[in-house]
């Protein structure tokens, strides 16, 4: 038997009828929708059956993505305490408050003698800035670093405390002992905490862990025993191990890290649990940060 062979023909899609009422709309979407009439942005990928942004609308989303990462980085720096216990120049503590309240950092550091003048600064929203203009609910807030090398006398310590205190803290972190906290009992340790936490009064106290000579193991002891000193919270090296160890064993205490030198040490220490980070470099820090995020969005 001969057999036949037939050629396979692709059918072929039968025209679409529209109604007299669908049929302008759709003359519409396609001639807004044609090459010639919208150029698709860098940003938009339409495959088979996506949507293309407008002009228009690639622009707002362009600008949600400015807005957003702006919003991120506004975020990391108010985790940020600017350190300036080590500025002794006039001229340079200025520079550094008025850079901490431009950029909207959490906080300040510095020693009790330095509290009057950077107080004042605060107040008035940094040297170089406009009065009246600055939100003194966002400004950032003023911390006294007491206890000096953590090696003087809980009675000097106290009198520091209620100095720092008098003159305008709003909260203290405070330098223990290392000699008693390593070689000591912790009815040692709590006889020299307790006065100076008495002493601040309601002011937050956290306890500098931060000292090289303390091995994990102390440090996580000392965030132990600062919780049962009803201390607010705790300061540990820029450790993203060490930050973390303490955050999963601190309970209610406030865990914070010190010593950022960049933004991706910062965002490691943000990873690993720390609430806020103590750095000197948050100029250098906070440009960084504005250059990954123009980076990111093409700029």
């Amino acid at each position: 038997m001969k057999l036949l062979s037939f050629k396979k023909r692709e059918p072929q899609p039968a025209a679409p009828v529209l109604s007299e009422e669908l049929a302008p709309e759709a003359t519409s979407f396609a001639t807004a929708c044609s090459p010639s009439a919208v150029a698709a942005p860098a940003e938009a990928f339409a495959g088979e059956g996506e949507r293309v942004l407008s002009a228009e609308e690639a622009a707002q989303y362009r600008e949600f993505l400015r807005w957003k990462r702006k919003e991120e980085l506004s975020f990391m720096l108010r985790r940020l305490i600017a350190d300036l216990t080590s500025v002794s120049d006039g001229a340079c503590l200025c520079a550094g408050v008025e850079d901490a309240v431009r950029l909207g950092v959490s906080g300040v550091l510095v020693t009790p003698d330095k509290l009057p003048p950077v107080r004042k600064l605060l107040k008035e929203g940094g040297k170089g800035a406009q009065h009246g203009t600055q939100n003194t609910a966002d400004a950032p807030r003023l911390f006294a670093l007491v206890g000096g090398t953590g090696e003087t006398l809980p009675a000097v310590k106290k009198y520091e405390v209620k100095k720092a205190v008098r003159l305008g803290a709003d909260a203290l972190v405070f330098v223990p002992s290392v000699l008693l906290f390593r070689g000591g009992t912790v009815q040692a340790v709590r006889r020299e905490w307790r006065p100076v936490l008495r002493a601040a009064g309601r002011k937050e106290v956290f306890v500098a862990l931060t000292d090289p000579r303390l091995k994990r193991e102390e440090v996580l002891s000392g965030a132990r025993a600062a919780e049962k000193a009803r201390a607010f919270g705790v300061v540990v090296r820029g450790e993203p191990e060490t930050a973390a160890a303490v955050a999963k064993a601190a309970g209610r205490l406030a865990v914070c890290a010190d010593g950022a030198e960049n933004g991706g040490q910062l965002d490691l220490l943000l990873k690993a649990g720390a609430g806020h980070v103590f750095t000197a470099q948050t100029g250098r820090i906070a440009k960084e940060l504005a250059r990954q995020a123009g980076e990111s969005l093409g700029g």
